[in-house]
């Protein structure tokens, strides 16, 4: 592990964390897509939106990296207690959670380059609708990636793991 973060304000940095790229990831899904279709919006738009994907691509590997000490020491509480902790598939979820959002980041940071780069070139008109369609391809796997991460995370605290409150 390259950096390891295990508590923020005394309390687990994982559930902090994760929350800033599970909404960071796909805002700027959502960003891009409503908005760099338009080429004339890309200028004005496109370096923001680029920064939001490198943000949510940081949070998501963050994320991860906090996920792991995290994991070890729930280990260790349920071997300590005579049990197993079960994570399902949870930590593979978050593995590719951050891999598509460090795609999808890159993408979106090279569209936009293409965007401004491009002038005096002569490149073919398509090209910026290639790249809006595989930029808009990739924004959807990481955000359905992230979703799914963050589900099973959510159904891992509430369900698997234990809950204190009664649900009916």
């Amino acid at each position: 592990m390259f950096l390891e973060i295990s508590t923020l304000f005394g309390l687990p940095a994982h559930a902090l964390i994760v929350h800033a790229a599970v909404v960071l990831v796909p805002l700027a899904a959502l960003a891009f897509v409503s908005t760099c279709w338009r080429p004339s919006w890309r200028g004005v738009y496109g370096i923001p939106i680029a920064m939001l994907t490198a943000g949510g691509a940081l949070m998501a590997w963050l994320a991860e990296q906090s996920g792991e000490p995290l994991e070890d020491r729930v280990k260790d509480a349920a071997r300590a207690a005579g049990t197993q902790a079960r994570f399902g598939e949870h930590p593979e979820q978050g593995e590719a959670a951050f891999l598509w959002a460090a795609i999808f980041a890159a993408t979106a940071i090279g569209f936009v380059a293409l965007h401004f780069f491009r002038r005096g070139r002569q490149l073919p008109t398509w090209t910026g609708h290639a790249a809006y369609a595989v930029v808009s391809l990739t924004a959807l796997i990481a955000t359905l990636t992230m979703v799914a991460a963050g589900h099973s995370g959510a159904e891992l605290v509430w369900k698997d793991v234990g809950s204190f409150a009664a649900w009916k």
